[in-house]
């Protein structure tokens, strides 16, 4: 009688590895896109149970709008930024106006984290500040990287 070799073990480990990948996978990717955070001398680690982060990038093929900026038809991508809540690309000040009443609605205690990278002028970040407050936030922490 010839025996093969028993491939189930080896497929339950496969299986397992990949469920472990895709976990570790979604998970570095739910916060929102890789920035470059101003430096600080000061601050704090976050606290909070419940955080949504709000990520301000720069897009690749546009240009970044100059002085205080209002969101055109195209949204964000007309201030030449990519805005997103927890790592789902926000469209316009209304959906980001959405995402954080949703965040909100869930938990009252949210804390809300802005991470905008350190070369965005403030005019691309003050109608994403004026969103958060159009939604009810109270406040709203600033990510930054701490030094030495």
């Amino acid at each position: 009688m010839h025996e093969g070799v028993n491939a189930t073990p080896l497929i339950d480990v496969v299986m397992c590895l990949i469920i472990f990948f895709l976990l570790v996978g979604k998970l570095a990717s739910d916060r929102g896109a890789a920035v470059r955070l101003p430096d600080s001398l000061s601050g704090r680690e976050e606290q909070a149970a419940s955080v949504l982060v709000v990520t301000i990038s720069q897009l690749p093929d546009r240009p970044i709008a100059t002085g205080v900026a209002t969101p055109g038809e195209a949204g964000w991508a007309s201030l030449g930024v990519s805005v997103q809540a927890d790592g789902a690309t926000i469209v316009d000040a209304k959906g980001l106006e959405s995402a954080v009443r949703a965040a909100l609605a869930q938990d009252a205690g949210v804390s809300i984290q802005l991470r905008a990278d350190r070369d965005l002028p403030f005019g691309v970040v003050e109608p994403v500040l004026r969103s958060f407050g159009n939604a009810g936030a109270k406040s709203v922490r600033f990510a930054a990287e701490k030094q030495p």
